[in-house]
């Protein structure tokens, strides 16, 4: 009998799909660009589908990236008690931009920006089912003020507010799977703060538009993304913006990772950490983290991106408080340190790992495609993992 992956895990769709498309693993290595043995490996179950690795083999077929992880998990439940059971609502208030429908008086710019401020604390907190509850009746208000501001403070006040409920949109969306309305929401995000008055938000917009492309596996594309906004706030000069450029650095420092280009990638953590040294504004913008922990999470996040489990490890060592940030960063921070761990052999501490990410940020980790991904590798290559493994399993969803 052969062997194949467990059937919730990518290398199993992988195997599945290319079939399908009538290709032997030969002829998708040569179209994806990757090596004949890490296909075979993966659709057996031996290593784990990297994020790299995904979103080459899915181009190489042809498919979205989205159907080799089969997102959004869970999508289909319609229990009220879901943690997506807010979505639904949330992609018809995006419809609704030149429509706007209230259900009482129009909030005041000063009132929206508390809503917004307390929603982005969700944020931080890896909150998102709280946040898409509460975004679409702020979306709604966003887009009447955005629509009735006069010119001048008033409408760059106006849009700046839409610009953020936008991002906090995104955010939702992303982490839950649902692709298209992250892109619809980016796209509606860079739009609204073109027209804050403020080039520094439309950094942060190009920041997120990134992740939708490192998912996509075009690094090329998110390096000269990261680079024209570098040039598009190349003549800001406070501390706000190298906060802003902390971010972008990071960006390139995991599209480099991913795409294999080691010493590119630390360079733009070594630059990171220079605008750091030099006093900036940590939290300036929703969801920038200028922080050296947060740096410090991206260091060891390079080589797990580059399949490198023992400098990951290494490096894991090195870092000091990495819960000192936000627990959405922490919670990312230890799923790395899980991949890092399974790529090192280390089963057990790979486990206690997701479990920390787990009592951080619940919701960023039921969702997470690599957690997900690395939970299917770890049950078929140590069965004795058994119960404490198993009742993991069962709180992401994922059937062993």
């Amino acid at each position: 009998m052969e062997e194949t992956a467990p059937a919730g895990a990518v290398g199993h769709r992988l195997a599945l799909q290319r079939k399908l498309a009538g290709l032997t693993q030969q002829q998708l290595a040569t179209r994806a660009h990757v090596s004949v043995s890490l296909i075979s490996q993966v659709e057996r179950g031996v290593v784990p589908a990297s994020p790299a690795f995904t979103a080459a083999v899915a181009r190489g077929l042809g498919i979205e990236v989205e159907a080799l992880y089969a997102q959004p998990y869970g999508a289909g439940i319609t229990d009220p008690r879901a943690d997506h059971a807010g979505v639904p609502a949330l992609r018809a208030a995006l419809d609704c931009a030149d429509d706007p429908v209230l259900s009482g008086p129009p909030m005041a710019p000063v009132e929206l920006r508390t809503k917004l401020d307390e929603c982005e604390r969700d944020r931080a907190r890896a909150r998102y089912a709280q946040m898409a509850v509460v975004l679409p009746e702020l979306l709604q208000h966003a887009y009447v003020l955005a629509a009735e501001a006069r010119a001048g403070v008033e409408s760059e006040t106006a849009w700046s507010l839409l610009a953020d409920a936008y991002m906090l949109a995104h955010t939702v969306s992303f982490r839950f799977g649902q692709l298209d309305l992250a892109t619809q929401s980016n796209d509606r995000w860079r739009q609204a703060a073109g027209r804050s008055g403020d080039p520094l938000r439309g950094a942060t917009a190009a920041y997120q538009r990134g992740a939708l492309r490192l998912f996509r596996g075009d690094y090329v594309g998110v390096l000269r993304l990261m680079e024209r906004a570098h040039s598009q706030i190349a003549d800001e000069r406070s501390p706000t913006a190298d906060s802003v450029r902390v971010q972008l650095h990071l960006r390139q420092a995991i599209a480099h990772a991913r795409s294999g280009t080691a010493d590119r990638a630390d360079e733009h953590i070594t630059a990171a950490r220079e605008l750091i040294a030099r006093g900036i504004p940590a939290n300036p913008y929703y969801d920038v983290i200028a922080t050296a922990t947060n740096v410090d999470l991206h260091w060891v996040a390079v080589p797990v991106e580059l399949t490198d489990g023992t400098t990951a490890v290494g490096r894991v060592d090195q870092v000091r408080n990495p819960e000192q940030d936000e627990p959405s960063r922490a919670g990312r921070y230890w799923i790395d340190v899980a991949r890092a761990w399974t790529l090192h052999g280390g089963r057990t501490q790979a486990l206690d790992a997701f479990n920390r990410a787990r009592r951080i940020a619940p919701q960023l980790t039921r969702y997470h495609p690599q957690v997900h991904e690395t939970v299917h590798l770890l049950a078929e290559t140590d069965r004795r993992a058994t119960d404490s493994l198993a009742g993991f399993a069962r709180w992401i969803g994922v059937t062993l």
